[in-house]
């Protein structure tokens, strides 16, 4: 990969016209009757109730269903076995609630008929093997850091949120701005994950650079004022091909597939013709506090419009 075409990712064909898409990632942990992780034949029960609901398959893996899709949303598996995540198309704000509430509704309804139930908690707490892996990518996860590091994330569940920008210039100052309002976020709505993140950075068998987790740009000697200081930022961190950390500038492989490995809390992604902004330490608790959780964004985020 080249520095230029990271570059061009993120600046050439977008789109002008700004209309506040918004688009939502949601992980949630499902228990049997005991209080127990649900097993991988209980989730695959699940998937099968969500097929006769309209839900397509869209991804297997060996004899596995790994994802569902129904239009521009998925339901897909999360790295944990129990860990099922609902990710929605880009919408415009005001109907980015009703069309997720309405998911997540359907998939709580299957769960019922499964003797499954939602379980509104960032961490679940579980000394049984949850680790599953779904798709290539994981796999090659699973090569480089090692079993026991990445069953850390294997019990997290948490909500994301992606945001379009006004721009690069735009994109550049929330990402400059937002770890401050971050604090009043977590203030209402705390980040457990933080230290789990950081445990899977450390015992990780990879060796990756301690700031892949975290704030992009925190460091006082990484200041972050213009795309392309960005762009240097990311440049500096190996990409994950085939189990190995490849230098980043030997690296073959589809931008997309590196920027979701670079894993800041808050990342700029390209979809479409939009430039979006991934809001992601947002720790999974009941549906209302999703949402408040988004206000709280959203109100932040207006304090850096332009």
């Amino acid at each position: 990969m080249k520095t230029q075409d990271l570059l061009n990712h993120f600046t050439k064909n977008l789109n002008p016209r700004f209309r506040n898409w918004i688009g939502a990632e949601i992980e949630t942990h499902f228990v049997g009757a005991k209080g127990r992780p649900i097993t991988i034949g209980c989730s695959q029960k699940i998937f099968g109730e969500l097929t006769q609901k309209g839900w397509n398959v869209a991804t297997t893996k060996g004899n596995l269903v790994s994802e569902l899709r129904k239009g521009g949303a998925k339901i897909l598996y999360e790295l944990g076995r129990q860990n099922i995540e609902v990710s929605t198309e880009a919408m415009c704000h005001g109907d980015i609630q009703g069309s997720t509430e309405a998911i997540l509704k359907e998939l709580y309804a299957c769960a019922t008929l499964c003797n499954a139930h939602p379980l509104f908690e960032p961490i679940i707490n579980s000394k049984e093997d949850l680790l599953i892996i779904p798709d290539e990518r994981d796999a090659s996860w699973l090569a480089l850091d090692g079993k026991e590091a990445l069953s850390l994330l294997a019990c997290t569940a948490s909500v994301q949120f992606t945001i379009e920008t006004r721009g690069p210039e735009h994109a550049v100052i929330l990402l400059r701005e937002l770890p401050n309002a971050a604090l009043y976020m977590h203030a209402r709505n705390p980040y457990p994950q933080d230290k789990l993140w950081m445990e899977y950075i450390a015992t990780s068998k990879a060796g990756y650079r301690i700031d892949r987790y975290g704030y992009v740009g925190s460091r006082a000697k990484d200041p972050l004022y213009l795309i392309e200081d960005y762009v240097n930022l990311l440049s500096q961190h190996d990409a994950v091909i085939d189990g190995k950390l490849v230098p980043f500038a030997d690296a073959e492989l589809p931008i997309d597939t590196f920027l979701r490995s670079v894993w800041w809390k808050f990342r700029l992604r390209r979809y479409s013709d939009r430039l979006c902004i991934e809001i992601r330490p947002i720790a999974r608790r009941t549906d209302g506090e999703i949402w408040s959780s988004l206000s709280d964004i959203l109100s932040g985020l207006a304090n850096f419009d332009r």
